[in-house]
């Protein structure tokens, strides 16, 4: 996927801004060019990796509550080893007396819609696999199943907390961080805009339409005569 212009940058911060996560993310990876139906039908994993390379960078900078003492830890998490994670994706292993498939955007919707994180299993155990009753043994060979057929759609990450020095393991959300480095762009591009029209009175298509290097090039004359 190619890298988003700023005025494209722009333009999907904010058409994505206000939106569910659900829908959120289904918005930023139909910068891919993918149909919003293709998409939502898409596992979980397959759409979170058309993410990876909107983000376009080598790592995911990330911050995670430590579980024994509250305080917050930052890691890094690389992309790119994350894409060869899901390219190494499994066949979806038979279970046998249940057919499933992996959850894509849709279960997660509903799921959230569900309420608590029991409540939630239950409704993508029955969309997914046909029934929130499975014994717990068959439950977790079709977890098991799925997340080995789909291996981006949970990404855990041992963390070590630099107060405590207890380790801990933190959830990533992929979308969520992809967002947060959309959103960070798209401020500094308004901060461009704002410094430059100032400075000299161009429409914020003129600012957009600057290389990244000449348009830091403008800001440093601007800033360096105020």
């Amino acid at each position: 996927m190619p890298e988003l212009s700023a005025a494209a940058t722009l333009d999907l911060w904010q058409a994505v801004e206000g939106r569910d996560p659900v829908g959120r993310a289904l918005a930023l990876a139909a910068a891919s060019g993918r149909e919003p139906g293709e998409l939502a039908a898409l596992p979980l994993g397959r759409r979170d990796a058309l993410l990876l390379e909107l983000h376009g960078g080598a790592a995911l900078d990330a911050t995670a509550v430590c579980s024994a003492c509250g305080e917050r830890a930052e890691f890094a998490v690389d992309a790119r080893e994350l894409l060869a994670r899901g390219r190494e994706a499994a066949e979806p292993a038979p279970v046998e007396s249940v057919v499933w498939r992996s959850p894509d955007s849709r279960d997660v919707a509903a799921a959230a819609a569900a309420g608590d994180a029991a409540a939630a299993e239950r409704v993508l155990l029955e969309r997914c696999a046909g029934s929130p009753d499975l014994p717990a043994e068959l439950r977790a060979i079709v977890v098991r199943a799925m997340a080995e057929a789909d291996p981006l759609a949970e990404v855990l990450v041992d963390v070590s907390c630099p107060a405590c020095g207890e380790g801990f393991v933190a959830d990533v959300d992929v979308a969520g961080f992809v967002w947060a480095g959309l959103q960070a762009r798209a401020r500094r591009l308004l901060r461009d805009v704002d410094v430059l029209a100032r400075a000299y009175g161009w429409t914020e298509a003129e600012v957009l339409a600057l290389g990244d290097r000449r348009r830091a090039a403008y800001l440093e004359l601007a800033e360096d005569g105020a």
